[in-house]
Formats: structure tokens, C-alpha cells, sequence
């Protein structure tokens, strides 16, 4: 199936983004907030090795550093075995219900990551009767590996999610992951929200799962440009609940793929981190604002010369996997030890 748009209406929707100028970010408490929730993703990443991750006290469920470093309080409710990998977990100092998903780790990850088909879009939450709210998307398309993986989680996790809440009915949900987690994370927070759980989407390296007319829709419901002009006029000191947060990192060629000319956008707010080396300081990201395909562009070209330089590094996959794995610390770090 092919998306029903053209190239040169993918670039019209693009010219129609919030009037943003990018800057560097100068705010302490989101760049905490960015280097935080990363952290579960890290931790996430340790469910398919030897240890795996436990129920329990995250600092004491696996031995990464995302688990051993983690404040003492953050307990991991469930781990979730299924096409699509997750870790709940709730922190009460911050009153937070977390779900951080999996990265790419094996053969079915990335088959899953290149199931480019796009496929028409009903909702789970829609087709289970699970909405609250109401689906106004027009003619949503959404990429058939991350839909499918989506709806195998949500099988195995709707109840765990409700007792949670039941529970816990003050917390906020926050939806975090890396790489193909980064994907499911973002198709989730929609599902979410149809539930009527107004989560907050951080996604870190992900690739794209919507086309156009999605993308309009998710940010309408998630308030992008009011998060955009909050963060212009110095307002927001945290990453904002019920929000959009995407996390990209220079020449990382993740979140280019599928491309602009095969249908797919992203949605949310880019912070991009400019520093190809570890440590990333605050001053290493930029707040991008929305979506921009020459931002795509100029990731490819680097590739490009990357790999024209310095072939054998590149073809090794050493040079592109850093500048994936390298989001404020090695995320795949598990992945990496268990090799």
C-alpha cells in the first residue's frame, strides 16, 4: 500500500510548522529531565540479556548502570516478554507511572524496525472500546511494524496500566524508549491518551511511525505549540506533562528512516544533542522545535561524507552505532556487556 500523498505536499505540511528559531538549551531542570528518562530506556535495553531485568527495586534489578545508579525509591511493577519488550515502573517522589520500551536487539527488532509498509491507521484503544477520547486524525497511516508491536503490548499491559491507576490516580504516565522502543513509545503515547491517560511521550532515536495528517493531529492533542511558545518565552523549566518529546543526536541516521519521500513525519518537540562524544552537557543540545526536512537532509549528507571518508569504520557499523547507542550515556550499554 502507498501513502495517498505526494512529495511536494509532504514539503508543503513541512513549511507549515510553528515559526521556531532554534537555540541551545539553557534550562537545567529539562536537560535533567532529558538525562533522566533516558535512563529507563537504558534499563529497558537489559530485559533479552543473560541477567534480564527483575520485579523489584530498579536499583537492584539488573546490574547496568541505568539500574544501578537509579534512585532508591523506583520500583519496576512488571517486565513485559512480548513483540515489544517494556519495564513499568512507578517513582513516587515524582508521582510517576513509567513505561520504557526496548531498543532494537536482535534479528525480529529490526525486521520490525524495516516493515516500512503503511498501513491505515484505527486505533486499539478505537477498536477495543478502550477510547475515552475522541480519534479526529484524517486518513492516518502508521508504519505496520511499530503498529503491530504497539498492539501486542497493549494486549499484555491494558490491565496492569489500570490497576496502576486505580491505585495510583494521581501519578502521571510518562512513555520513554530508545531506538525501536523510541517508536513504540511514540504509537503508544497516542493509544495512551485515546485512554484517557494524558501521558508524556520522551522518545529517544526513533525512527518515524506517522504520516502527515497523524503528525497535525498528535501534535493538536498534545499541545506542541503551546510547548513551543512556553519554551520561546522561558516558561518551562521541565519537560511538560502531556507533551511530545523527541531526543535526536547528531549524524544518528535512526530518526531519518523511513524517509520523508516514503510518507513518514515526526511529531513533538526535537531536542538534538550536537555533540557527536560523550559527555553531552547541556550546552551539547539544541532545541530544534518541530519536525524539518532539512534537518533529515543535512543528517544524510553527513552520512554520506562519513562514509566516503572513512569507509572501513563506516562499513563496520562503528561510526553510525556510536552516534545511535551515545544519548547522554551508552544506552545500549546491557546489550553491549552481554555480548
Amino acid at each position: 500500500m502507498r501513502l495517498p500523498i505526494s512529495i511536494s505536499s509532504l514539503l508543503a505540511f513541512a513549511s507549515l510548522s510553528h515559526a521556531f528559531t532554534p537555540y541551545t538549551l539553557n534550562d537545567e531542570g529539562i536537560y535533567n529531565n532529558l538525562t533522566h528518562y533516558v535512563q529507563y530506556a537504558g534499563a529497558a535495553d537489559c530485559i533479552d540479556t543473560t541477567e534480564g531485568v527483575k520485579v523489584g527495586y530498579l536499583d537492584s534489578s539488573c546490574s547496568g548502570e541505568a539500574c544501578v545508579n537509579a534512585d532508591s525509591d523506583i520500583y519496576v511493577v512488571d517486565v513485559v516478554n512480548s513483540l515489544s519488550n517494556a519495564i513499568i515502573l512507578t517513582d513516587p517522589s515524582e508521582e510517576q507511572i513509567i513505561i520504557a520500551f526496548q531498543g532494537s536487539m536482535g534479528f525480529v527488532d529490526w525486521l520490525l524496525d524495516f516493515t516500512f509498509v503503511p498501513v491505515a491507521y484505527e486505533p486499539y484503544a478505537v477498536k477495543n472500546n478502550l477510547a475515552t477520547k475522541e480519534f479526529g486524525a484524517d486518513a492516518p497511516f502508521v508504519h505496520l511494524g511499530f503498529k503491530t508491536a504497539t498492539e501486542n503490548f497493549l494486549s499484555n499491559a491494558t490491565d496492569v496500566l489500570k490497576a496502576l491507576k486505580a491505585e495510583y490516580p494521581n501519578y502521571s504516565v510518562v512513555v520513554t524508549g530508545h531506538s525501536l522502543g523510541g517508536a513504540l513509545a511514540s504509537l503508544t503515547g497516542v493509544e495512551l491518551y485515546l485512554m484517557g491517560y494524558e501521558p508524556t511521550v520522551v522518545a529517544y532515536a526513533s525512527p518515524k511511525v506517522f504520516n502527515p495528517t497523524l503528525v497535525e493531529w498528535i501534535d493538536e492533542v498534545f499541545n506542541t505549540d503551546q510547548y513551543l511558545s512556553d519554551l520561546e518565552a522561558g516558561n518551562v523549566h521541565q519537560i511538560p506533562s502531556y507533551t511530545f518529546t523527541r531526543v535526536t543526536h547528531l549524524d544518528d541516521i535512526v530518526p531519518c528512516v523511513p524517509l520523508v519521500g516514503m510518507g513518514y513525519f515526526h511529531a513533538g518537540v526535537d531536542y538534538y544533542i550536537t555533540k557527536e562524544a560523550l559527555p553531552q552537557a547541556m550546552s551539547d543540545v539544541e532545541v530544534r522545535g518541530k519536525f524539518k526536512v532539512k534537518y533529515e537532509l543535512e543528517t544524510l549528507g553527513d552520512l554520506a561524507t562519513t562514509v566516503a571518508e572513512d569507509p572501513a569504520t563506516a562499513l563496520k557499523n562503528e561510526t553510525v552505532a556510536w552516534d545511535h547507542r551515545d544519548y547522554f550515556f551508552v544506552v545500549s550499554q546491557c546489550a553491549l556487556s552481554d555480548e
